[in-house]
Formats: C-alpha cells, structure tokens, sequence
C-alpha cells in the first residue's frame, strides 16, 4: 500500500479510481453457496467470529457507485450471475 500512496503523490495527471458495482447488496452465505455448487462440495459453514464475522469486520458495506454510474457504466450481469460466473472460471483454473 506505501507504494499505491508515493505513486499517487508523484504523479502529474490525475488519476480517477471508481468502485465497481450497483446499488444491491449480496450476502457472504450467498456467494458461498455458489462457489460451494460449482465446486461440488457440501456446504458445511463455521462462523467463529459471531454476529460480524471477524474482528474488524462490517455487517454490511456498500460502496458508491454514483461516480461510475454518471459516466452511463451499466452492470452487464446481476449479482448472482456474476458470481456464479468467476466461481465457474476459477473452478476451471483449478
């Protein structure tokens, strides 16, 4: 990350950083249920962590995507289906 920051302080043009996505919200048991069809494999979830997961963890975030979406950037998937899909793509990678 201290490279991120140096680089970003040296450069003369300006640099635009957008955040990928919509306005939904999907859930970490539902991008694990996907990858776990893909694969093939018993869905066996252990949450160690309690209601929010993991120390430092957040219930919820969602991230603006107003600044994406004015320059008319559409979603070519929902959710589901992009999920669905890179789990697809890695599982052949494995």
């Amino acid at each position: 990350m201290p490279y991120i920051v140096e680089y970003a302080t040296k450069q003369k043009e300006q640099i635009h950083t957008f955040n990928l996505g919509n306005e939904k919200t999907t859930s970490v048991d539902d991008i694990a249920e996907t990858a776990s069809d893909v694969l093939g494999v018993d869905r066996a979830f252990m949450y160690t962590g309690g209601e929010r997961g993991w120390t430092g963890d957040v219930p919820k975030m969602r991230l603006s995507v107003k600044k994406l979406t004015s320059l008319r950037w559409e979603l070519n998937h929902e959710i589901p289906t992009a999920v669905r899909q890179a789990a697809e793509e890695l599982a052949q990678e494995l």
